[in-house]
């Protein structure tokens, strides 16, 4: 069950109840299979090295299946397996699915075991239809160029891992509408894209994901998110792995590691990039960010939304990776960077960056941050720009490495009585000229030492 808290006015609150299919399906039935995680230590095979195979196997064909209830109790087997430029109208109608897989990489890479299977240039239309899966299995997954699945008005539950609810990959595309989620175990996420780029777009949904590692979104291709309510209990609500994902009037809520984990899961990519457009993301864990940056050169858009997190903390860039369990953080090889883009939003919350890592941090658009950026440790890099429309409420002494305000007189810059100090030496900064001035709430311009540049403050 989600629950959504809608601000009506500025001292009242009200809740409205939105159901999702754990609303209806016996959970303690399946607590032993929420319970099982994966065994990741093994070599993946880079080719599709099992056969998908299944009770309905619809090949080179045209197909309507209306009112059935479609079922397999099987490892390694689907229920439905569309293939060979295959069209198949499913519609009113139940698929359930038992059994194990027994390589976890070949079911992330080609869809071994799961429910419903549609690949080679085949499209599947599924409407009204309820997709059950037990042990872990994916309940829709789409492979290759011109394969197609769309997805509709239905009901989609998960139990065991690595059951992603919508899931494509090998550059298969996805389109769900109207579409009601739910996933109890380790790895498995609601709307999933994979290796290779998988596209996935989403529209008019709810999900809910109970299991640790297991996020809303999922990228490593193309994620596009419109109108969802959702919410991770024990995930980030995406992982952004080398993809784009684009949110938008969506309200989803995370509750482990941070709102959403962007990075690199080999050496560092750039490329990735998170949007989020008239939405809200909230963060429950106490110490998590809003947004987490690692062993990636990434970005991030802002437009008309809230971030709100328990810790005070909107963005963390490290040298730091997302092990394969997805439940918390090591080291990398490389430090992140990251640049973060807001429009027309009001935040509260502090930047911070660790071991070389940057943020580079823009305000426009009668934008307004309250916050302050810091080291957590090591050198780190900051720089933040401010449009005339734009202001920035400090809470504690802050060192940039580049500092740009359209409103030169800074009066955009409410100190509260704290320093912002500066790299005299970046071209950046040229047009402060290497002064001290003082600022409005009685803090001070000035520009910064050596020591403070090197992340010792």
């Amino acid at each position: 069950m989600l629950v959504s808290i809608l601000l009506l006015a500025a001292l009242s609150k009200a809740t409205v109840t939105i159901l999702d299919p754990s609303d209806f399906a016996d959970l303690a039935a399946d607590a032993a299979d929420n319970a099982l995680t994966a065994d990741w230590d093994y070599a993946p095979l880079s080719y599709q090295a099992y056969s998908i195979t299944g009770p309905y196997v619809y090949n080179d064909t045209s197909k309507e299946v209306s009112h059935k209830t479609l079922t397999v109790a099987a490892n390694d087997t689907s229920v439905v397996v569309i293939t060979e430029d295959s069209q198949v109208n499913i519609s009113q109608s139940t698929v359930i699915k038992h059994g194990y897989s027994t390589d976890l990489y070949q079911s992330s890479f080609y869809g071994l075991n799961a429910a419903v299977n549609i690949a080679n240039a085949s499209v599947a239309y599924l409407d009204n239809v309820n997709v059950t899966v037990h042990n872990g299995a994916a309940n829709v997954y789409v492979y290759g160029n011109n394969s197609y699945a769309y997805v509709s008005d239905s009901s989609l539950y998960s139990s065991g891992p690595v059951s992603h609810g919508l899931y494509a990959a090998g550059y298969g595309t996805v389109v769900g509408k109207n579409l009601r989620h739910y996933s109890g175990a380790y790895r498995s996420s609601s709307f999933a894209g994979d290796s290779p780029k998988g596209y996935v777009y989403v529209y008019d949904s709810i999900a809910h994901t109970a299991g640790i590692g297991s996020a809303i979104f999922y990228g490593q291709g193309t994620v596009y998110a419109e109108n969802i309510i959702g919410h991770a209990q024990q995930a980030p609500i995406a992982f952004l792995d080398g993809s784009q994902i684009d949110i938008h009037e969506s309200d989803l809520t995370a509750g482990l590691l941070a709102g959403v984990v962007t990075f690199s899961s080999g050496t560092r990519q750039s490329g990735s990039e998170i949007s989020f457009t008239n939405s809200r993301l909230t963060v429950l864990p106490d110490e998590a960010a809003g947004l987490w940056f690692g062993n990636v050169i990434a970005s991030a858009s802002l437009v008309r939304s809230q971030i709100n997190t328990t810790s005070g903390i909107l963005a963390i860039a490290n040298y730091s990776q997302v092990t394969q369990d997805f439940n918390y953080f090591a080291e990398s090889t490389a430090a992140a960077e990251a640049t973060i883009t807001v429009s027309e939003s009001a935040l509260a919350g502090d930047l911070v960056a660790y071991n070389g890592s940057s943020i580079n941090w823009s305000l426009g658009n009668y934008s307004t941050w309250t916050g302050k950026a810091y080291s957590g440790y090591g050198n780190a890099s900051f720089s933040v720009s401010l449009d005339a429309s734009s202001s920035w409420i400090m809470t504690g002494h802050t060192v940039l490495t580049n500092f740009t305000d359209a409103d030169t007189t800074l009066s955009n810059v409410h100190s509260a009585g704290y320093n912002l100090y500066y790299d005299s030496s970046s071209a950046h900064n040229s047009w402060l000229k290497g002064n001290t001035q003082k600022m409005h709430g009685g803090g001070y311009l000035k520009p910064a030492s050596k020591s403070q540049l090197r992340g010792s403050h």
